[in-house]
């Protein structure tokens, strides 16, 4: 075949290609995919529901998903901003936040905890209470050391927080039933911390764990405004019930 043929063929082909919508790129260069990614802000005190939906509502899996992996690690997800592949997994994601955990926090308390002879658990659940009793900072410290020292005197800490945790339920809808169920985060009926983090704490929660300030007071309560009013006696303590809670 002539080589004016074989131009001619070529020529037929290349139009024909053009106008069927179907183009033929030659190229030595690699195909690159530029894969898309998702910000998400996890603000301090939230838990592994909240997180979770905070996720889904970012275009990620579904909270149900996050949920079958993340209970067990709640407490231990830390509280940031975040920038996810959009095709992430549950496992990545926790493992982020874990490691983002390790880095900010374990490198900042280990040497506290050794001297305070204090377990990191520990610390983790009652900073994560102190996120949910309270909406002010100023007051974690307060609340901490009234808190630890309810443990040393073998008092019931009877925060409502971690039975919210637990029924779903604000804490001015807690009912007398409630109060008595029968769980290992009812801190009404049980001693001591409950049985695992309620939330997952920033810095200043956990630094308040860490250093509660020594006070007078036993008790507390949170007005419908978020005010705490301390009191040192339980007849105190009964009175801004009626003041503040009515």
């Amino acid at each position: 075949m002539k080589i004016s043929n074989i131009l001619k063929i070529f020529i037929f082909i290349f139009i024909a290609a053009i106008l069927a919508g179907t183009y033929l790129v030659l190229t030595r260069k690699p195909v690159i995919r530029i894969a898309e990614t998702v910000r998400v802000t996890i603000p301090e005190g939230y838990n592994v529901r909240q997180i979770a939906a905070a996720l889904e509502d970012a275009g990620l899996f579904s909270s149900e998903d996050f949920l079958a992996k993340a209970e067990i690690e709640e407490g231990f997800l830390f509280p940031d901003t975040y920038e996810f592949y959009k095709e992430t997994t549950p496992t990545n994601v926790i493992n982020k936040m874990k490691e983002n955990f390790s880095d900010k926090v374990l490198s900042r308390i280990e040497k506290v905890l050794r001297e305070k002879d204090k377990k990191l658990s520990e610390i983790i659940i009652m900073s994560s209470i102190l996120e949910k009793e309270a909406a002010l900072e100023k007051d974690w410290k307060i609340i901490s050391g009234i808190l630890w020292k309810r443990i040393d005197a073998k008092m019931p800490l009877q925060v409502d927080a971690s039975l919210t945790y637990v029924t779903g339920k604000p804490s001015s809808d807690l009912t007398d039933g409630d109060l008595a169920m029968d769980s290992p985060y009812n801190t009404y009926k049980n001693l001591g911390l409950p049985a695992s983090a309620i939330s997952n704490p920033g810095l200043g929660a956990i630094e308040a764990a860490l250093n509660p300030e020594k006070t007078s007071y036993w008790f507390y309560l949170s007005d419908k405004e978020g005010e705490i009013h301390y009191a040192k006696t339980f007849e105190e303590h009964k009175l801004n019930k009626n003041k503040y809670l009515r």
